[in-house]
Order: structure tokens, then C-alpha cells, then sequence
């Protein structure tokens, strides 16, 4: 069945679509792959269209030292290449055509930069290609691409030469006695032979046949039974190549060049695209469903994360204001705890009697109560809690609990090392979790102190009963005077204030009842105010979770992306099956 190359080239450009809005989401590892992946089938799609119509594409491939640049030099008539007897010299593309224009645009994926003769000779750019013109026979039908090392110490030149290799139509391999057995080659045998690629080797600085020999009999090992061998002797040695094999059988040979036959370019095209998809499936697929399934398990952990109870309790805070709020209660005063503490002290309230009993009764002065009670005016308050450094240090433990969690695989630690600046990000300021705690305790102070500003509605509710009794103005002013000391007269003597005292014991249950309301408002208001700050923490907490989760969803394609490439790729493979 023959190639469908429509069907081929349009599955090629609909993958490499993929993998570029998908190629931010991946490691470091897995996007060289993937970038190799896009050389390798952008190559396919360049073949695809076939070279009748343009000048052959020659690549000259081998290892450090062999004598690539002066070879060309050499078959060309002229010092076009740069050469040195220090190794790698060549470290970018040199391209050495007629026209400038025989040069595919954006040929190996380059811009294109011609030089002229005065810039000559030329060393190449490993960011573009270096377009030199000629107007060598050879260069009529050919293109000459002069690359640099296999084997060289910059693994830039290795990736240069083997894009070089990819996107050519031919190869003029190039070895010495000293470098034909170097492993970077055999490789390149088995693929320009796989791929359908026209191949001429050459055993430069050649000092003996037998050398010559075995180098035929390794590539007729290397399934190149018909490889055409050539040797160009060192220039300072004896030795003479054979007629057959000489550089003036070299130069036939290149100008005998021409594209593979139908069935071989088929063949060579099938081998290509099988090539990248078992790339894809082995180096990019594979390690992403990998990837997916360990993001996809430490998400379900995150989810399962929660923010801890804050443990935050204002109670203490309203304590104070509470205690003071009953204080203020004639009726709580009346009430029998009030009376039983306040007779406890009746000796000393009675020693003190003389001096002060008068002048409330009759005066109507304020009594100073702690006095009487045996209470410093000036008690310190213990500092109440920080409530916003709990808070803090609580999202604080949340946020390692996270991280813990993340580092607890080699791959998502990989990912935070490498982007360490992205995920600093995720996190939410500690000082949004204290401020939690201010915001809620300020509007707590503020009820507090409006409530304080406010008579006891106890206290008014008697007072306005107090208006209709005989003398309940009196009494109003005495009680305001002083509180303490009305109730222990009254307690003292039943009958001294006449009604007032049958007041009191119906008030022993309205005064109950009247300061647990009084309690039970104040606590209520402490009571909501530790649910808000426990659900705003709650709430801060969730959000600094799926923050986390939404960067490490990120880090890796979802499932339904890896089955869109999934797919792609299978309709590559299909183009491609015989």
C-alpha cells in the first residue's frame, strides 16, 4: 500500500500542534524529548515533499579530526571552510551552493545568513546556517553541508550534525584510520540505510589498503554490501589509492548522485514515521502517563488536606467586660451569691460603717466600692493571647504539610527545585491569616465596648419600676450612690426600706434570670465570634490547598490532553503501517 503523504504531513503538523501548548507542562527531561521528537518529524514532513525539483542536499558527517572542512575545500577548488589543527573547529552548518535559493527556506528549522567572499573562510553558527555561494560544477546539482563533529566535546555539536543527517537528501561519510571504528558511527549506517539515504564513504589520510579492507568488510557487516569506499592517502606518506576508489572516482561518484527510486523513498519514509512514533510512545508518552499517574495520586492526597482547628478561643477577652456588666446589675447585686460574698465581709463593711454610712444617706455620695471590698483600684491585666500569631504559625504548618506532602515524590520535588520562584507563589501570606484574627477580635472590641457604654437592661428595667414605688426616686439615687451598700442595709434589715424588701425577694429569680441573659447575650457574641474566625481560617486554608493543587495540575498535561496526543500519534502510525 502506498504512503498517504497528505494524510502523514497533516497527522505530523496536528501532533506537533500539541506538544507545543503542551510543552510548558512538562520537565525538563521530557521537553528535550519532545523538541527532538519536533526535529525528527519536522525532517519527515521536509522529505515528504520530495527533492526532484531542488539540488541534492549532502551531508558531511564524522568524527573529531577526520578532515571534513579541508575534504570540502579540497573537492570544491577553494578555501571555503574554516580548518585548524586544533580539533572541533566547525561549530555550526556551512551550506555551499550556486544559488542561494537552492536552499529550502527554514532548512533545519534556521535562518539563513550568506557571506561573502571576504568573510571567507567560515567556521559556522550553531544558531543558523551559513550559506556560502560557488560556482564549482559539483555545486550545480549539489549542496555541500559541512558539519561539525560527531564526537566532539560540545554536545551542541553532536545535536547540529545529527539534525544536519536528518534533513539531508545524501551523506558523504568521513573516517581515518584512527576514527573508522568509532562507535558514533555504526549508528548512522544503520539509519541512512533504514532511511533510504544515498551514502558515500571516505577513509581520509588512508596510509594502507588493509586499513581500507577492513573498513569495507565492517560496513558489509553493517548491511551496506554495495557501499562505495574511497581513500585519500595522507599527504605525507606512499601510499596510492586504487583507480576505483581514488578522489577522482570520489568526484564522479558525487556528481553521479541522484534521489532513491520510488520503492526506496517509500521505504525510507515508513522508517522515518515509525521511527517517531516509537519515539513518542518510548520517550514522551510513557513518561508522561508516569508523570500523570503520580500528580493524579498526590492530588487526592492534597484534596484530603485540611486546615486544623484553630483552636482560637475570645473568651477570655469578654471575661472582663462580662464581670463588669454584672457589676453595674442592682438587680445581680440582690442577687443571693452577691449577698452571701458582701455578708462575708459584713464586719468590715460595719468597722467602716461610721465614717462613711452618713454621708451616702444623707449626701447621696458615691462610695467607693473596691475600697469596701478590699480590692486594689489598680488590678493588671494578664496580656490576653495573640490570636493573629496562632493563626500565623497554623497556616504556616499547613503550608509544610503541603510541601511535605509534594516532596514526598523525586519527581514533583525535581519540579519545585527547578521552579522554585513559581511556587513560592502559590503560597498566601502568613500576615492574611493574622489579619483574620485582628479583623474579627477588633469587631468583638468594638460590641464590647458599645455594650458597655449602656446601662444593664436589668438595672433599667428596675429603675423604671422604681418610679411608681413610694420614695423609688430615693432609692434610685441611693442605688446609684452606692449599690454595695444598699444591698447590705437591705439584706441587714427587711424592714428598713418597707416594699423594697419584698423587691428583693421576688427578685431573687428576676435577677437570675435577668444576669444569665446578661451571660448568655455576651457569650453568644464570643461563641460567633470563634466560629468566624475558625471558618475564615477553614476557608484561607482550602484556598492555600487548591493553590497547591492548581500548580502541580499545571506541572503535567491532563489525562484528556495525553489522549488527544494519544490519538495523534496513532494516526501517524496509521499512515505508516504496510
Amino acid at each position: 500500500m502506498a504512503i498517504r503523504t497528505d494524510r502523514l504531513a497533516s497527522a505530523l503538523y496536528e501532533t506537533d500542534e500539541l506538544l507545543v501548548v503542551l510543552r510548558p507542562r512538562m520537565s525538563k527531561t521530557v521537553r528535550h524529548e519532545v523538541d527532538t521528537w519536533r526535529s525528527h518529524a519536522a525532517a519527515l514532513r521536509f522529505h515528504l515533499r520530495g527533492s526532484e525539483h531542488r539540488s541534492l542536499l549532502v551531508a558531511v558527517l564524522g568524527g573529531t579530526g577526520a578532515g571534513k572542512s579541508t575534504l570540502v575545500n579540497r573537492l570544491l577548488g577553494r578555501e571555503i571552510c574554516a580548518t585548524s589543527f586544533r580539533r572541533t573547529f566547525t561549530t555550526g552548518p556551512v551550506a555551499i551552493t550556486s544559488d542561494a535559493n537552492c536552499l529550502p527556506d527554514q532548512w533545519l528549522g534556521l535562518d539563513q545568513r550568506v557571506v561573502v567572499d571576504g568573510d571567507l573562510p567560515v567556521r559556522g553558527d550553531n544558531t543558523r546556517i551559513t550559506v556560502v555561494l560557488s560556482g564549482h560544477t559539483l555545486t550545480t546539482r549539489l549542496t555541500f553541508i559541512d558539519t561539525p563533529d560527531l564526537d566532539g566535546d560540545s554536545p551542541d555539536h553532536h545535536a547540529v550534525a545529527d539534525l544536519v543527517f536528518r534533513w539531508s537528501d545524501a551523506i558523504l561519510f568521513v573516517v581515518t584510520p584512527e576514527k573508522y571504528q568509532m562507535t558514533e558511527l555504526p549508528g548512522y549506517y544503520r539509519l541512512a540505510d533504514r532511511y533510504a539515504v544515498p551514502g558515500l564513504f571516505v577513509m581520509n589520510k588512508c596510509e594502507e589498503s588493509a586499513v581500507l579492507d577492513d573498513f569495507q568488510e565492517q560496513l558489509i557487516e553493517r548491511a551496506w554490501p554495495d557501499a562505495k569506499v574511497f581513500a585519500i592517502p595522507r599527504d605525507d606518506c606512499s601510499y596510492v589509492a586504487p583507480d576505483r576508489c581514488d578522489f577522482r572516482a570520489l568526484t564522479e561518484a558525487l556528481a553521479g548522485l541522484s534521489p532513491p527510486g520510488a520503492a526506496d523513498r517509500e521505504r525510507g519514509l515508513v522508517g522515518r514515521g515509525r521511527d517517531v512514533v516509537d519515539r513518542m510512545q518510548d520517550k514522551v508518552l510513557m513518561p508522561l502517563r508516569e508523570t500523570r499517574r503520580v500528580v493524579d495520586r498526590v492530588l487526592a492526597v492534597l484534596t484530603s488536606l485540611r486546615a486544623a482547628g484553630t483552636g482560637v478561643d475570645v473568651a477570655p477577652l469578654a471575661e472582663q467586660f462580662r464581670r463588669s456588666m454584672q457589676q453595674q446589675s442592682i438587680l445581680y447585686l440582690m442577687g443571693p451569691g452577691r449577698l452571701l460574698e458582701r455578708i462575708r465581709q459584713m464586719p468590715g463593711l460595719l468597722a467602716r460603717m461610721p465614717r462613711t454610712a452618713w454621708d451616702v444617706l444623707v449626701g447621696g455620695e458615691k462610695l467607693d466600692t473596691r475600697a469596701l471590698s478590699g480590692a486594689s483600684v489598680e488590678t493588671p491585666r494578664p496580656a490576653p493571647p495573640d490570636f493573629a500569631a496562632a493563626l500565623s504559625d497554623q497556616l504556616v504548618v499547613l503550608q509544610s504539610r503541603i510541601e511535605d506532602v509534594l516532596r514526598s515524590s523525586s519527581i514533583i520535588e525535581a519540579w519545585i527545585e527547578n521552579d522554585t520562584e513559581w511556587f513560592a507563589a502559590t503560597r498566601i501570606d502568613a500576615n492574611e491569616a493574622a489579619q483574620i484574627a485582628q479583623e474579627e477580635l477588633a469587631d468583638l472590641r468594638q460590641w464590647l465596648e458599645d455594650r458597655a457604654n449602656q446601662s444593664p437592661r436589668d438595672t433599667r428595667a428596675l429603675e423604671r419600676l422604681l418610679k411608681h414605688l413610694p420614695g423609688g426616686q430615693r432609692i434610685v439615687k441611693l442605688s446609684e450612690a452606692a449599690p454595695y451598700l444598699l444591698a447590705l442595709v437591705v439584706a441587714a434589715h427587711g424592714a428598713f426600706l418597707g416594699p423594697i424588701d419584698l423587691l428583693i425577694i421576688g427578685g431573687f429569680s428576676v435577677a437570675t434570670w435577668l444576669t444569665e441573659k446578661l451571660s448568655n447575650e455576651v457569650t453568644a457574641r464570643v461563641r460567633k465570634t470563634n466560629q468566624n474566625i475558625q471558618r475564615r481560617f477553614e476557608h484561607l486554608g482550602q484556598e492555600q490547598v487548591e493553590r497547591a493543587r492548581l500548580w502541580l495540575d499545571r506541572q503535567a498535561p491532563r489525562s484528556d490532553e495525553l489522549l488527544k496526543l494519544e490519538q495523534a500519534i496513532g494516526r501517524i502510525a496509521e499512515c505508516v503501517e504496510r
